[in-house]
């Protein structure tokens, strides 16, 4: 049998649950310890009816609180699945454009002399540019001083150290630059090219720039 000590001890044990409390148990168990609660409740001194109806409201507030966040959860699935839709659709259209992205890449044609893009966050007194082939080996350097902050480029004679016409591809360059205490200042790398195709990866457009894959978010400009 059970005795009185042994039921207050159960009524307090679900009069003690909180909002926090109800929300990490679930809707079923705070229901199974809420009628618990009734059964075992002592017939000497019952639950009172106002502060059955708290836990109740406590119960209703959690309730409510977790269908606003499944519906805010929803809502943000839908934007992400129509901004992608719409991402989609429009890449179509880039092909054939010209763009400017975060990128290092570098197309070089036979006879003509391509630039290579960057973006300086402060003055820099000097700037090298590293050109590699797409073995990764250095065929070319170009060198400059005292450059401004923002986006500069600088044009590339398609040779090599040597002076030799290099033949044409996809290359890749590295900005390295410093100011005038010789403290490297940060750089960002800019590609510019056509765009040939759009190649489409786990639900997201990638442009295809230079035999290289720009995603849209890095694109910056389109001419």
């Amino acid at each position: 049998m059970i005795n009185a000590t042994q039921l207050n001890s159960n009524a307090a044990t679900a009069s003690n649950i909180t909002p926090n409390n109800a929300q990490s148990m679930g809707k079923e168990e705070f229901l199974k310890l809420l009628v618990a609660q009734l059964q075992n409740q002592n017939p000497l001194s019952p639950l009172e009816g106002q502060e059955f109806a708290a836990q109740l409201a406590q119960f209703s507030s959690v309730e409510q609180l977790t269908s606003i966040n499944d519906n805010i959860q929803n809502g943000t699935d839908a934007d992400l699945t129509l901004t992608q839709a719409v991402n989609n659709t429009l890449s179509a259209n880039f092909i054939g454009r010209e763009i400017t992205s975060l990128g290092n890449t570098v197309t070089l044609v036979s006879g003509e002399t391509p630039s290579v893009n960057f973006v300086l966050n402060d003055y820099a007194d000097k700037v090298t540019v590293k050109i590699y082939d797409e073995a990764d080996n250095l065929v070319g350097t170009i060198e400059s001083t005292g450059m401004d902050a923002g986006i500069n480029s600088l044009v590339w004679d398609g040779k090599d150290a040597q002076g030799n016409p290099l033949p044409g591809g996809n290359y890749h360059f590295k900005v390295e630059a410093t100011d005038a205490d010789d403290n490297p200042v940060k750089v960002n790398e800019l590609t510019k090219g056509i765009v040939s195709s759009v190649r489409y990866m786990d639900g997201r457009a990638v442009l295809i720039v230079n035999g290289k894959e720009i995603s849209l978010s890095d694109v910056l400009e389109i001419g």
